[in-house]
Parts: structure tokens; sequence; C-alpha cells
């Protein structure tokens, strides 16, 4: 009997495509935040603040996220952040059309936006063991990473044209992008948990239950080490971007043209979300992990001496393309692995440990980029990407506990 491919699972595909549009409202979006606090302010440092207040949240809210994922209906609390997020977005709007938008006031848009972000990512990870089969997973977090980059290629550029058309229209995009990912995710008919949580339990024991997913994720070499490498790589490619950003900035690039040059990025790791499949069965996972940090330094040497905006995307595309090769063979084996009734919780415990420096990526960025210019902010995020490289390549956990090829490929539950 044929085995059913992953977009005929009709829940799985309204999820995806409901994910994938609120995904391409935010990539408009997130070109705009930097160039209208470029626009209000002038200060790299302050655009590396609205960074701060985007990533930052990802870290605090976790652990909380993981304890409302397993505790309340999934399918209800994504309902919900996207609905905040939506009232978020269209304040800015509001705002703008008004006439400027108070600095603070991008701040704090940036902040829940961030925070929202990860309690339903945590409540989608944990709802997908029972949305897909289990033999799935992998292909089902690749698929989740494709249509990240899928929605960079169509939203960078989609933004930068608005922003210079009207600073309101990539706000106004990523509110309506919100209220279509609700309209999906209200026709889903899966549960999205095999079992709901009592919704009241004495305060004493939510610490112990929070607690639950580390326990888990440091019994597991693996995962914990994986969960930590990650944690020290995201700054690099969170401040990446915004490096970028000023980079191009700095040779008067236009709104229209920093967008296309996202979008090349975003090529870059849609290609690799492409490929992830190929690329889990014919390389190691220790050369998949090992080689994202070492092709990630290569990238941040070069834009010392590459400084048109074009080959800077196509640069830093390169550095984005190992990312979903990585990030299925580590989410979705872990997701295959932890039980059911820990899976929020477990999400939560990586997720909170693999974005826990995100913030600094940004911050660390805009503000060396406005003390020390361009070649010692990019020689300062290449000494720390040196650091990286090593200790992944010389990871006892990831040289010896990882997970075989067959079980990385189809990531069946354990």
């Amino acid at each position: 009997m044929r085995r059913p491919q992953l977009f005929e699972n009709r829940d799985f595909t309204l999820l995806w495509s409901g994910e994938a549009l609120s995904e391409l409202g935010s990539q408009t979006s997130t070109v705009a935040y930097p160039l209208l606090v470029l626009a209000l302010t002038g200060s790299p440092a302050k655009a590396g603040i609205v960074g701060l207040a985007k990533w930052l949240p990802l870290a605090l809210f976790s652990l909380p996220a993981g304890v409302l994922a397993d505790r309340l209906n999934r399918k209800h609390l994504m309902i919900g952040c996207d609905a905040v997020r939506l009232l978020g977005a269209a304040s800015i709007v509001v705002a703008l059309l008004a006439g400027e938008p108070a600095y603070a006031q991008v701040v704090v848009v940036a902040f829940l936006d961030g925070g929202l972000s990860v309690t339903s990512y945590i409540a989608e990870r944990g709802a997908l063991r029972q949305v897909v089969a289990a033999g799935q997973l992998s292909d089902a977090v690749a698929a989740n990473e494709a249509r990240v980059y899928a929605a960079g290629i169509v939203g960078p550029s989609l933004g930068g044209v608005m922003f210079a058309a009207a600073r309101s229209l990539p706000f106004a995009a990523d509110a309506v992008s919100f209220l279509g990912s609700t309209v999906a995710i209200i026709a889903t008919r899966s549960r999205f948990q095999k079992l709901r949580e009592p919704a009241g339990a004495p305060s004493s024991q939510l610490l112990g239950e929070t607690m639950e997913g580390f326990g888990w994720l440091r019994a597991q070499p693996f995962y914990r080490t994986t969960a930590l490498l990650f944690a020290a790589g995201n700054p690099v490619f969170t401040g990446m971007t915004l490096l970028a950003i000023l980079l191009a900035r700095h040779q008067h690039a236009s709104a229209a043209l920093i967008g296309l040059m996202l979008t090349l990025v975003s090529v870059g790791g849609l290609l690799g979300a492409a490929l992830a499949g190929p690329l889990r069965r014919h390389v190691s996972v220790h050369a998949l992990i090992a080689g994202e940090p070492w092709v990630a330094l290569a990238v941040v040497l070069l834009l010392l001496v590459v400084h048109a905006p074009l080959l800077i995307g196509v640069l830093v595309g390169v550095a984005e393309f190992g990312a979903p090769a990585t990030n299925s063979v580590v989410s979705g084996s872990r997701v295959a692995a932890a039980p059911d009734h820990l899976q929020g919780r477990v999400q939560a415990a990586a997720s909170m440990l693999s974005m826990s420096l995100a913030w600094l990526g940004p911050l660390a960025v805009g503000y060396l980029f406005e003390r020390a210019g361009a070649s010692g902010t990019i020689l300062a995020v290449a000494a720390w990407t040196l650091v990286l490289a090593v200790a992944a390549t010389c990871a006892p956990s990831i040289r010896h506990h990882a997970p075989d090829g067959a079980t990385a490929s189809s990531a069946g539950a354990r």
C-alpha cells in the first residue's frame, strides 16, 4: 500500500499553509523594523535594541510557553497568540497613519511579537506528533523550515517595496497575515495533544513542571549539547542579518534593494530546506552540525572585502544553507523521542537554551557598528564564530551520541 505523502494530510497542509502566510507577513515587516528605526532615529544602536526586543523574549518566554503548551489547548493558544500579534502590528499601522510612532512603541510591539511567536512555535512543534505520522516528523520539520525560507524569498523584497511606497504597508500586511493564519488553524480537525492537562494546578507544582523539560534534556547528551551549541551560534545568525542591512545602508542602498538582498539570503535557506532530506541521508550528523559554523566563518570573513548589497545577500544565503538540514535532524528526532505529555516542556527547554543568546547578536552588531565601524564589527563576529566552529567540531556528544542515519532520517518514535 502506498504511503500517504506529507501534504496529502489535510490538517498538516492547513497548519503549514496558515503558518506560511503568517511567516510571509512577518518577513515583510522584518525588513521594515530596522528601516523604520533608522528612519526615525538614524541610530544603528537603536536598531540593535529593537533586535534585542524581538529576540530576547525567545529566551524569557520559552519555559512558561512550554508549560502553557502542555496544560492548555494548543490550538486555542496558537489562535490567541495570532490575535494579539495582529493587534500589535495594527497599532504600528495606526500610529504611522496618524503621524509617527514613538520609538518605545516599536520596541514594545517587537517584544510582544517575539514572545508570542515563540509561544506559538512551541505549541505547533508539540502538536506535530498528533498531526503527522511518526515516520514523517523530520520531513514535517524540514517542510516547516522550507516555509520560513520560501516566505523569506518573497517577504523582504515585498516589504522593501512596500516600505518605500508607504511605511505602514509592511505592518498592515503582517496584520492581515495573522488573520489568515487564525482562520487556517480554526479549520483543522485534529486535536493538538492526546490529553489535556488539568487547567488548575497548585503554583508549587508549576516550577517542577517547568523543569521537567530540562530534566529530560539533561539526560540526553546529544540534545543537550546541540541546544548549547545553537545558543552560541544563534547570535551569529541574528546579528548577521542586521549586519547585512547596516552594510547595505552604508553603501546607500535603497529599501527595495535591501529587501532584495534579504530575499537572496532566504533563497540560500530554501535551497538548504529542499536538500535537507538528501543531506541527512548522505552526510553524517556530526559533519552537518560541525560544518555549519565553519561555513558561517568563511562568509563573515568575506564580508570584509564584499561590499555590493546583492553579493552580501548571496554570501549570507550560503551561511543559511545548512541550517534546515541541521534543524530537521535535531528537532525531528527530539520530537519523536520525547513523550507526548512532555512535548511542550521539552521543546520549551530546548528553545530556551537555543535562543538564550539570540538577542545578543543584533544588540552587539548595532553597538559595535556605531562604535567600531564595519571592519571591527565583522572581525568581532568572526572571532565568536571561530570559537563556535572549534567547539562543534570537538564536542564528544556530537561525535559519539548523535542519532544514526536511519534515526535522523525517519525520526521514528522511540
